[in-house]
C-alpha cells in the first residue's frame, strides 16, 4: 500500500473538544493508528498535540472562531510550506478561498447557515454562507456525515454528487457506568453547545409542560454544554417557564462525567433544529439510555426506528415524547436494542478507511 502525506487543519481541536473538534480528534487519532505508513501533518494550537502526527503550530494560540478564521484565510498557506503534502483536509467547512489550493478535501457537516439562518448572528451567518459556497466550489472533494447533508449540498449549492462522499462518524465503544447516579434526583439530559440550533428554549418549554403536569413525579432537566452564541434566551428560559429549580446548566463536562450522566439519564433530549449527524444519540444508546430526538434531516435519517421522534417546533410534541419514555419503558427498551444494532455500522476505523479512499482518489486524479 503506497504511503500518503496528509496535511490537516486541526485548529478547532483541543482536549475539551465537542462537535467538529471531537470529529477531528477521533478521526485522525484512528487514522494514524490504522495507516502507519502514512504521515499526517496536523496544524494545531501550540499547546495541542495529536499523538503520532507531525505537529505544525502557528506562532500564537487561536482560541476564538474569529482568530482561527482570520489565520486560515491569511497565514495558513505560509505554515503549510513546511510540508509537501499529497492531500490536505479541512474538516471544518471552509478552506482558504483566495488563490488555488490543490488537492483539498473539506468536510461539510451541515448546511445550518442556509437551512436555519436565524440560528446565527447575522454577520456570522453571512460569513459562513459565503465561505462555504466558495469552499465547495474550490475543493477537490467533499466529505459529509449523512445523506441529508449530501442532499442539501446538491439542492442548495448545486454540487455535483460525484464530488461528495457520505462517511458516517464513528461511535466510541463505551460500557455503561454502573456506579451511583451523579445526581440525587432522576433527570433528563441534553448535551450540546448552547446556541439556537440546539433548540433548547423549546426543550425547556416542553419540559415545563410535563413538569407542571406531573410535579415532583417529573425528572429534572440537566443541560451539559459550553455557551456558544445567542445563548442568553436559553439561560432565561427556566425562569420564563417557571422551572428554575428543575433545570441545571453544567457547562462543559469531561468524558468521564458525561458517561456517568448518559448512563443514569431517563432519556437524552435532542430536539435539534438541524444536525449533520447527531452523535449524542448513539453515545446515549451505547449505554442503553433512550433518546427523544427531532424528526428532521439527518436525525430522522440516522435515528429512524431508534429515537423517539418529536416535532422540534412544537413544545407539546416534545413534552409528549418525554412522557412517552416515562410511561412506556418497554417501547424505549425495544428502541435501545435497535440502536445497539445500528451502532455496529458506525466505527471510527470504518470512517478512517473511507476517508483514506477519498484521499487516494484525490491524489490519483492529480497524477492522472
Amino acid at each position: 500500500m503506497s504511503a500518503l502525506r496528509i496535511a490537516v487543519d486541526a485548529l478547532i481541536y483541543s482536549q475539551q473538544s465537542a462537535g467538529i473538534g471531537h470529529y477531528v480528534g477521533e478521526l485522525f487519532t484512528t487514522y494514524i493508528k490504522e495507516f502507519t505508513q502514512d504521515e499526517v501533518f496536523a496544524v494545531t494550537n501550540p499547546d495541542v498535540t495529536i499523538l503520532g502526527a507531525t505537529m505544525l503550530h502557528p506562532p500564537r494560540s487561536l482560541r476564538t472562531s474569529r482568530a482561527r478564521l482570520s489565520y486560515e484565510q491569511t497565514m495558513l498557506r505560509r505554515l503549510l510550506r513546511q510540508t509537501r503534502y499529497d492531500v490536505i483536509h479541512f474538516p471544518d467547512y471552509q478552506l482558504p478561498i483566495f488563490g488555488s489550493l490543490p488537492r483539498a478535501v473539506i468536510t461539510v457537516h451541515d448546511l445550518t447557515a442556509f437551512r436555519v439562518p436565524e440560528t446565527f448572528p447575522p454577520r456570522m451567518g453571512q460569513v459562513k454562507r459565503y465561505l462555504m459556497a466558495r469552499s465547495v466550489r474550490h475543493a477537490s472533494h467533499i466529505v459529509v456525515p449523512s445523506r441529508a447533508t449530501r442532499d442539501d449540498l446538491v439542492d442548495i449549492l448545486k454540487v455535483d454528487p460525484q464530488r461528495i462522499s457520505v462517511i458516517y462518524h464513528g461511535v466510541a465503544r463505551k460500557a455503561r457506568y454502573e456506579g451511583p447516579s451523579p445526581r440525587n434526583r432522576p433527570y433528563f439530559l441534553a448535551v450540546g453547545t448552547l446556541e439556537p440550533r440546539k433548540n433548547l428554549v423549546r426543550l425547556i418549554h416542553g419540559f415545563s409542560l410535563l413538569k407542571h403536569d406531573r410535579g415532583d413525579g417529573c425528572p429534572d432537566l440537566v443541560i451539559a454544554g459550553k455557551p456558544g452564541w445567542m445563548y442568553q434566551p436559553i439561560y432565561q428560559a427556566p425562569r420564563v417557564y417557571g422551572v428554575v429549580n428543575a433545570v441545571e446548566f453544567l457547562n462543559y463536562v469531561d468524558e468521564e462525567r458525561l458517561l456517568q450522566l448518559y448512563s443514569h439519564a431517563k432519556a437524552l433530549c435532542y430536539p435539534s433544529l438541524y444536525e449533520g449527524f447527531g452523535l449524542p444519540m448513539f453515545e446515549a444508546m451505547m449505554v442503553k439510555t433512550p433518546v427523544v430526538a427531532s424528526s428532521r434531516g439527518s436525525l430522522k435519517e440516522i435515528g429512524e426506528g431508534v429515537a423517539l421522534e418529536v416535532d422540534p417546533l412544537d413544545p407539546v410534541s416534545i413534552a409528549e415524547g418525554l412522557a412517552n419514555v416515562l410511561d412506556h419503558p418497554e417501547e424505549a427498551t425495544e428502541r435501545i436494542h435497535r440502536g445497539l444494532e445500528r451502532i455496529r455500522e458506525f466505527t471510527w476505523e470504518a470512517a478512517a478507511r473511507a476517508t483514506r479512499e477519498v484521499y487516494l482518489r484525490v491524489e490519483t486524479e492529480r497524477r492522472g
